[in-house]
């Protein structure tokens, strides 16, 4: 490790320069993110701002060189992409983020790159960011220990396995699948079959997608019923192929939940082409937003998810925490609900 005779807060940049033997333009130029630094120079100098805890004074930066410091504050959301393009799911999150943002006087930035930890760190102490809102949670996510560590600001969309120091906002996804299940199961259904999210993500340890498996076993011990399910891409095309699937599997099924919403046309589709109407035939529950389950044909019953209400509150409340830095953790979990529309019904034939 690089050892220096001065603390970490009297630090400059000329003084990372020095120690990383670059000039002090090429210490800028990674600060600020830009990409025109060879990777073995930019290592270098991220390792020796890690060994040294060196944290610019963006504020003094900005007098000394005659500029007018922002009263405004910035946020972030990061999203790590891992697809092709944003669904509109996604968008509802940051819709609803930049629409707090907006009504608090505060700039709010996108950030869709995977971060490993100095680059994470390098928002904040190159000044491009006060606080983050991270999504795509994993259940032993480092990146909340990591924020905390070192006193920077974060709210998460989601929430790993142990919680208690951390301020976030999530969906009770357990209780979620519970009444979906358990609502089909009142209305007489016992052959349900059930779309999740792709085994990968489960594997990855991605918050909702392992409290949704775990949620459907709570389920199928309750309500004492086989498991009939698929793990898919939730894409029309995956659902629709593993509607057929399901009912290749089991003939007698009448009804199915899918945890996503925006896919659900895949197994109305499927279930078309297999003579079955919903919800005469087949019922179709989903978590889906209030609008994707009213544009759906029959309007989806589902379990409301929220997601723009969920990302205007993360960012309302990394806003507060900026605003009242001693202010009490904050954590919301919300409550399933259920809105019965038109895609579910009684069985055939059940009493």
């Amino acid at each position: 490790m690089i050892q220096s005779s001065e603390s970490s807060e009297s630090l400059t940049i000329a003084d990372i320069a020095r120690l990383a033997q670059v000039s002090v333009s090429t210490v800028s130029r990674i600060l600020n993110g830009k990409p025109d630094v060879a990777e073995v120079t930019r290592q270098r100098v991220l390792k020796v701002i890690h060994d040294t805890g060196y944290s610019p004074d963006v504020s003094a930066q900005r007098l000394a060189s005659g500029a007018t410091v922002a009263k405004s504050r910035v946020i972030t959301l990061l999203f790590p992409m891992d697809h092709a393009e944003f669904t509109q799911l996604e968008l509802d999150f940051f819709i609803g983020a930049a629409a707090s943002c907006s009504k608090h006087d505060t700039f709010f930035n996108l950030m869709t790159e995977p971060m490993d930890a100095d680059h994470l760190l390098n928002l904040f102490r190159s000044g491009q960011t006060d606080g983050v809102i991270l999504m795509q949670i994993r259940m032993d996510d480092w990146r909340p220990e990591l924020l905390t560590r070192h006193d920077y600001p974060f709210v998460m969309i989601g929430r790993t396995s142990d919680n208690q120091h951390y301020r976030y906002i999530d969906l009770d996804f357990d209780a979620a699948v519970e009444t979906a299940i358990g609502y089909l199961v009142e209305q007489g259904h016992r052959r349900i079959g059930f779309i999740a999210r792709p085994a990968s993500a489960r594997a990855q340890q991605i918050g909702p997608s392992v409290r949704i498996m775990s949620g459907y076993q709570r389920a199928l011990e309750r309500y004492r019923l086989a498991p009939l399910y698929r793990e898919v891409k939730l894409t029309v095309p995956d659902v629709y192929e593993a509607t057929l699937e399901l009912l290749d599997e089991a003939p007698e099924l009448t009804a199915i939940f899918t945890v996503h919403g925006a896919s659900s046309p895949g197994a109305i589709r499927a279930l078309r082409d297999r003579d079955r109407l919903v919800p005469d035939d087949c019922s179709v529950v989903a978590l889906a937003t209030e609008r994707i389950a009213q544009l759906v044909t029959p309007a989806l019953t589902a379990i409301n998810f929220p997601t723009d209400t969920m990302g205007y509150q993360a960012a309302t409340m990394l806003i507060n925490a900026l605003q009242q830095p001693s202010a009490p953790v904050e954590q919301i979990l919300l409550q399933p609900r259920l809105a019965v529309r038109e895609s579910a019904s009684t069985p055939v034939g059940a009493t």
